[in-house]
């Protein structure tokens, strides 16, 4: 099987002030403060986050950052190469995943990585910089594929340059040195420019389950 470093050689072929809100009167001493819900008294108590999801949310921000300081290291590796040479459109996507917890009741919506998107024009090809950002890629995809158990590089090129045979389509799959597949599927779209590499490094969801 190949390696991925192998793998990733082949792809490189105004608002008006809200009025002050009213001061809910705390409760009477003795009374029993119940959590907030439907029709909630005055002075309920917010039912607290469990532990277990505050935790999770902190894991999952950090592997967004992550991510989007390699998509950001891609970017600035060709920032140096004349205009026409550089990265044009990035992304850090997001989205939001139900999570349950084994430890507690309940569920939460937390936001997470979905993907990271890049756009690299042919015309950077055999420069060193463009290697230095396909490196970038390559990265991305194993912190997703070692986090979630794989990934998948979407790699679309426009079906002019497909037919000036710039690209092939072949597609395979490596794994990271700790053993999780990375996929590079290759296809043709006629929304892709001329001269373009749309490249889409996709995570796999999270199991939903916490542990």
């Amino acid at each position: 099987m190949l390696k991925i470093s192998a793998l990733m050689s082949a792809v490189l072929l105004a608002g008006c002030v809200a009025p002050p809100q009213e001061v809910a009167p705390p409760p009477a001493q003795g009374a029993v403060q119940v959590e907030c819900g439907v029709a909630s008294p005055p002075g309920c108590r917010q039912p607290a986050v469990p532990p277990a999801f505050n935790e999770w949310e902190q894991k999952m921000q950090a592997e967004t950052a992550s991510a989007d300081e390699l998509r950001q290291r891609a970017v600035d590796a060709m920032a140096t190469l004349p205009v026409k040479q550089r990265i044009g459109a990035s992304e850090t996507v997001t989205t939001e995943q139900v999570f349950k917890s084994n430890q507690a009741n309940g569920t939460r919506n937390i936001k997470v990585l979905d993907s990271v998107v890049l756009d690299l024009p042919w015309t950077a090809k055999a420069t060193q910089e463009h290697k230095n950002a396909m490196t970038a890629i390559k990265d991305i995809a194993t912190l997703m594929a070692d986090n979630r158990g794989g990934a998948t590089i979407y790699v679309t090129v426009s079906p002019r340059d497909l037919r000036a045979k710039k690209v092939n389509l072949k597609s395979g799959t490596a794994p990271t040195e700790a053993g999780n597949p990375v996929e590079v599927k290759k296809s043709a779209d006629k929304n892709v420019p001329a001269g373009i590499e749309h490249f889409v490094i996709q995570a796999r969801p999270w199991v939903s389950t916490i542990n």
